[in-house]
């Protein structure tokens, strides 16, 4: 026994050491990352403000086309289901582990996915804003040959290429970047797909594939025939390290989370565990109506989903905001698509991005509030506070979240959605807490992931609305 062979002041040594050392080890929900917090949190917004751009440029097509619809009106549903909700072809639900990727230096959530027969197992990025669904993909001595987890198109029994002469590629695939590049009948249909200015952007092959899902009743289901971007390559070879590409959830009829919840049901829905989460912190993106989501289920409340052909977002038909329940004073046109405003729900966008009459309008209510008890800290362009407004020591005066006003979101049919503190109240490094709003450089707004986070989101595709509610996403 330790007591027995060591001396009593070596025994209290070694304890005290002990402790020390168990109450300093780093983790992901006090201090892990605090070191590298800062500089993770820089990358992410430096990507964030590149894929904003490309968000809103797409979003400036076709100004006036934004109108309610149905997303599944497709040729292959029969008519009689289409005013009814979509039934189920399995029993139970689709439930795919989802988790965050703070670990891997990126601010999104992610999911393994095994494609292909054989079937390779992939970590995707859930991307709502995404309508294409990509992998790193060698087809030959093509493509991202010398890297992990890259699918092997020609080892796969089952993907099928997809040709360049084809009316899905002439016609229905331009909006997933087709290129008319067409050398001969037989040459594949190419894509160069881009999230933004100056950020990530793939080329490849459009095919046919099949995927293999775990469900509610541990039955393996096969989800056959769904669109896959072969990708050759890519750019941005940092963020995409941990990465093996992108599970496309946007609004396109030919986006995974459409042909998932045609044949599972006419919803899909996640709940976001906090982004600084270890990656054995789990919850679920589902496809279908599994019952036992979240315990506060039977709370959700639900708000329309505004659909444009020009902008395929997840559009939320905004009324405006409250601070402590009193609504600010913003002009309407900031939630006016189509006079170039409007606001979209996006899991792939970290940040929330307000457009200035709003970010203004919060800022002047959160700043005095926060001063009291937390002066600004320096302007501290190039040591690490990114972009950020407004920073404070955290940790010289406790922090107390109850003395923060709190946010409120209105929707014009009456729902409203009530973001914790802790998703707008951001951690800088390990003594510093900023504001972790910015302000939008274009004229649409973009509630982002760290928003989302601790709520249960369902996506009815069929009937258009959002459903949220609280959740520990246990």
């Amino acid at each position: 026994m330790l007591h027995e062979t060591m001396p009593k002041n070596y025994v209290f040594l070694f304890i005290v050491i002990l402790l020390f050392y168990n109450t300093n080890i780093p983790t992901l929900a006090n201090s892990s990352l605090n070191g590298e917090r800062t500089r993770r949190l820089k990358n992410i917004i430096k990507y964030d403000i590149g894929r904003y751009k490309g968000i809103a440029e797409k979003a400036k097509l076709n100004l006036g086309t934004t109108r309610l619809r149905r997303l599944t009106d497709e040729e292959d549903i029969p008519v009689e289901q289409r005013e009814a909700p979509l039934k189920s072809t399995i029993e139970g639900s689709v439930k795919l582990p989802m988790y965050a990727a703070a670990e891997f230096e990126m601010g999104e959530y992610v999911v393994n996915l095994d494609v292909g027969t054989p079937p390779t197992t992939l970590r995707l990025v859930v991307d709502t804003a995404s309508d294409l669904t990509w992998v790193k993909c060698k087809r030959g001595n093509r493509g991202c040959v010398s890297e992990k987890g890259v699918f092997d198109a020609d080892k796969s029994s089952t993907f099928k290429p997809i040709t360049c002469d084809t009316p899905l590629c002439k016609e229905e695939f331009v909006p997933l970047s087709a290129l008319e590049i067409c050398p001969n009948a037989n040459a594949p249909c190419l894509y160069n797909y881009s999230y933004g200015d100056g950020g990530l952007s793939t080329f490849g092959i459009f095919g046919k594939e099949i995927t293999t899902l775990p469900t509610t009743t541990d039955i393996p289901v096969i989800l056959k025939d769904f669109l896959l971007g072969c990708s050759e390559t890519y750019t941005d070879k940092t963020r995409m390290k941990h990465a093996d590409g992108v599970l496309g959830l946007g609004i396109n009829p030919y986006s995974f989370s459409l042909k998932a919840v045609t044949q599972f049901g006419g919803s899909f829905s996640y709940c976001l565990v906090d982004h600084l989460s270890p990656i054995n912190v789990t919850n679920y993106l589902i496809f279908g109506d599994y019952k036992e989501k979240a315990p506060t289920q039977e709370f959700m409340r639900f708000t329309a989903l505004l659909v444009s052909d020009s902008a395929p977002y997840y559009w939320l038909n905004v009324k405006g905001l409250s601070m402590n329940h009193k609504m600010l004073d913003i002009d309407p046109i900031v939630w006016n698509r189509n006079a170039d405003g409007g606001t979209i729900l996006d899991s792939g966008t970290a940040a929330t991005y307000w457009t200035i009459p709003a970010y203004r309008a919060i800022m002047d209510i959160l700043i005095p509030a926060l001063e009291k008890d937390h002066p600004k800290l320096p302007d501290s362009k190039g040591d690490g506070r990114l972009d950020f407004e407004y920073c404070f020591n955290s940790t010289a005066t406790p922090f107390n979240p109850r003395r923060v006003p709190r946010l409120e979101i209105h929707f014009k049919d009456g729902a409203r959605f009530k973001p914790l503190v802790k998703s707008y109240i951001v951690d800088d490094g390990p003594d510093v807490s900023c504001i972790g709003f910015l302000e939008a450089p274009a004229g649409m707004n973009i509630i982002g992931n760290i928003m989302q986070q601790n709520y249960l989101w369902e996506f009815d595709l069929h009937q258009n609305t959002v459903g949220f509610v609280a959740s520990t996403c246990d």
